[in-house]
């Protein structure tokens, strides 16, 4: 008989992986845990155990001092009821309560209308700008590390267009480098989350919360608004990213003007999704084919999908009409979609959808 889903995984693990969760288990309740489970994966480092009626989630982190960060940011900013109850903090690991939920991404799919996405998408963004401002309040920016600094970040994530155009066999786009890392040149003085991607958020009834906090620290307070929106899992229309965006601009731009937030937003957004469609073009050309959409969705991995993929081009196409130093990924994203041979998003269903 097949075993379901809730029977005891610690009978697949290797043994090494077994007597580590035993004894983790052992420090952080004082007994083994009668289940264990892997919702992201057992390649995973976090896992559940359920210890007698509770379950709790374990996640390894590089070293104690990230835990402990992260532990004192968690316990802080649980009050807000927007992230898990931290229980502890066992060298590396990070001990928290189970929340039960369906992540964001999984969420939104199931959503028909487009004005259901966008509700929810508004209570994610809210739920996100209400951590800052406690995070600030609670002085957590001068707790925690800066993030990304500049010359690492721009290495990196300039050069994104140019490692896809390689991979594919196309032309890179003319770009004014110079420009584009003064425009990053800033002052890391918020608090952010970092990775506020919709997969780290859950959707528990009337309200989200946000889990995965390794990667917080300081930085601009637009990062978190630009992962969110410029992320392949959310699937909304171009009027309905206006809305989000007029809605939330103000919150999370600080001591910015308004047209400077949005420049910036647009820049950061732009290249943040190069660089997730490089992890995903470069999965496709390695593995010689796309992989399945549900295992994606469903196992919050990155889209490495023609639909995905096809969003997060022509959003990155439409947005760099938006800020003149990006002008010239506009007709290399359409070159690159037509080499991919991706079709464009059909914007005209989700309107019917949402009138409907």
């Amino acid at each position: 008989m097949a075993k379901s889903k809730s029977s005891d995984a610690s009978s697949f693990l290797k043994t090494a992986r077994r007597e580590e969760i035993e004894i983790l288990c052992k420090r952080a309740f004082g007994r083994i845990p009668t289940r264990v489970a892997f919702p992201g994966g057992r390649s995973r480092s976090a896992f559940m155990a359920e210890i007698g009626d509770e379950r709790f989630v374990l996640a390894k982190r590089d070293s104690a001092g990230d835990a402990a960060i992260e532990g004192i940011v968690m316990k802080a900013l649980s009050q807000t009821g927007l992230v898990p109850r931290v229980v502890r903090v066992v060298d590396e690991w990070v001990v928290q309560e189970l929340v039960d939920g369906i992540r964001l991404p999984v969420f939104l799919d199931g959503l028909q209308d487009i004005g259901e996405r966008e509700a929810i998408l508004d209570k994610s963004l809210s739920a996100l700008a209400d951590l800052q401002e406690f995070a600030h309040a609670e002085n957590l920016h001068h707790r925690v590390p800066r993030v990304g600094p500049d010359r690492d970040w721009s290495d990196g994530n300039l050069m994104r267009p140019r490692k896809i155009a390689e991979i594919v066999d196309i032309a890179p786009p003319l770009l004014d480098y110079g420009r584009l890392e003064s425009l990053f040149k800033l002052n890391p003085r918020d608090f952010v989350k970092a990775d506020a991607r919709p997969g780290n958020a859950l959707v528990c009834d009337d309200r989200i919360v946000w889990f995965d906090w390794e990667g917080c620290g300081r930085r601009h307070a637009l990062d978190d608004l630009a992962f969110v929106l410029s992320d392949e899992w959310t699937a909304i229309d171009p009027e309905t990213e206006d809305r989000l965006i007029e809605r939330h601009l103000a919150r999370f731009s600080r001591s910015r003007s308004q047209v400077e937030a949005f420049d910036y937003l647009m820049a950061f957004s732009v290249f943040h999704m190069m660089a997730r469609m490089h992890r995903a073009i470069r999965y496709r050309y390695r593995d010689g084919e796309w992989w399945s959409r549900e295992k994606c969705l469903h196992n919050d991995k990155i889209g490495v999908t023609p639909t995905e993929v096809g969003l997060m081009c022509d959003r990155a196409r439409r947005w760099s009409l938006r800020f003149a130093p990006l002008h010239t990924l506009a007709p290399w994203c359409e070159n690159l979609m037509e080499k991919l041979d991706l079709a464009l998003p059909d914007q005209g269903a989700a309107s019917q959808r949402k009138a409907g």
